[in-house]
C-alpha cells in the first residue's frame, strides 16, 4: 500500500504507517536513534491532521520518516504543499460516531469483532426524489466458526429522520435499536446456522432521507469486493456522478473520477482490493 498524490498529508502518513505495521512509539524510538527528537504526541498530531511538520528540524524528521516507511523520496513532503481545500474535495462531513455505534451494537449483543469475514457488498441505491433514498444491500460473507446465525447491520444518517432497515432475501429481522441523537439505527439479521468457513449471502433493505446527494460505505480495513449501482427514480434528473473516497473522518470526500451516466439515469461502480476508508458515489442535480 503506497502514498498517492491524491491523499491529504495526514491521511497519506497514517496510511503509510499502517502499511508498515509500525507503532508511533517505535517510530519515535527510531527517530531518536537518528538524533531526531520528535515526540509521540507530535507524530500523532501529524497523522490526525491537527498539526503539520513546518520547522527545519520537523522537515528533517519527515525525510527520515519517508525512509523508515519505505516511501519514495519526498513522497510525503510534496503533499504538504497541497492546499487544505483543493479541487475535487467536498466539505468535511462527520463520519459514523464510533463510540455510539459500538454501544448500539453492544445493546444487540454483537461482538466488536464480527464472527464473519465480509467477501463482497453490493449497494443498489435509488434516489426517489424529495431528498429520499431507497437501497437494497446484498452481503456475501464467510463464517469464522460453526453456529453463526446472525449479523448486525448499522446505518448512520446526518438527517433528522432515522433510516429504516428491513430484512430481504434469505434472512429475517431480529432485534433493532436506535440512537436518534447520533442518527444511528441498527438491526439484527437472522438466518440458519452456518458451518465454519461456510459462505452465505443475504439481502436487506434501507429507506431514509438525506440532504446530501452521496451514498457509500465505510471499509475500516479495506479488502472486500464492493459494487454500487446508483439509479434515478421517476422524475429525478442528475447532471454528473463521481466516485468518491475518504480514508478517515478527518479527511473530506474526494472525487476520484467522474462516472458516466448510463442512459442518463444510472451510474455503476465496482471496486476490488479496496483501500481502507469510505467509498461511494456522489451526484449533482
Amino acid at each position: 500500500m503506497g502514498v498517492t498524490d491524491d491523499a491529504p498529508f495526514h491521511t497519506a502518513l497514517r496510511w503509510a504507517i499502517a502499511a508498515r505495521g509500525l507503532s508511533l512509539d517505535r517510530l519515535h524510538e527510531r527517530l531518536v536513534d537518528r538524533g531526531l527528537a520528535v515526540s509521540v504526541s507530535t507524530l500523532s498530531n501529524w497523522q490526525r491532521g491537527i498539526s503539520r511538520p513546518r520547522s527545519p528540524d520537523a522537515l528533517r524528521a519527515l525525510a527520515e520518516l519517508e525512509t523508515l516507511l519505505e516511501l519514495p523520496h519526498q513522497a510525503l513532503r510534496k503533499l504538504l504543499a497541497a492546499p487544505a481545500g483543493s479541487r475535487g474535495r467536498t466539505p468535511l462531513v462527520p463520519g459514523t460516531p464510533r463510540l455510539p455505534a459500538r454501544r448500539l451494537r453492544s445493546a444487540l449483543g454483537a461482538p466488536a469483532d464480527p464472527d464473519v469475514d465480509i467477501l463482497s457488498v453490493h449497494d443498489d441505491v435509488t434516489d426517489v426524489g424529495d431528498n429520499r433514498f431507497e437501497s437494497t444491500v446484498r452481503l456475501v460473507f464467510r463464517a469464522r466458526q460453526s453456529g453463526v446465525q446472525r449479523y448486525v447491520v448499522l446505518q448512520h444518517t446526518q438527517s433528522d429522520t432515522l433510516p429504516t432497515i428491513r430484512a430481504g432475501r434469505d434472512c429475517a429481522l431480529g432485534q433493532t435499536r436506535v440512537d436518534p441523537a447520533e442518527g444511528l439505527a441498527a438491526a439484527e439479521l437472522l438466518f440458519a446456522p452456518l458451518g465454519k468457513d461456510e459462505t452465505y449471502a443475504l439481502e436487506y433493505h434501507l429507506a431514509g432521507s438525506s440532504s446530501e446527494h452521496y451514498y457509500g460505505r465505510w471499509f475500516p480495513t479495506g479488502g472486500p469486493h464492493y459494487e454500487m449501482t446508483l439509479r434515478m427514480g421517476p422524475g429525478v434528473t442528475v447532471s454528473h456522478a463521481y466516485r468518491i473516497w475518504r480514508m478517515d473522518t478527518l479527511a473530506s470526500h474526494k472525487d476520484v473520477t467522474e462516472l458516466r451516466l448510463i442512459g442518463g439515469t444510472l451510474a455503476h461502480l465496482v471496486l476490488f482490493d479496496l483501500q481502507p476508508g469510505f467509498h461511494g458515489i456522489r451526484w449533482t442535480r
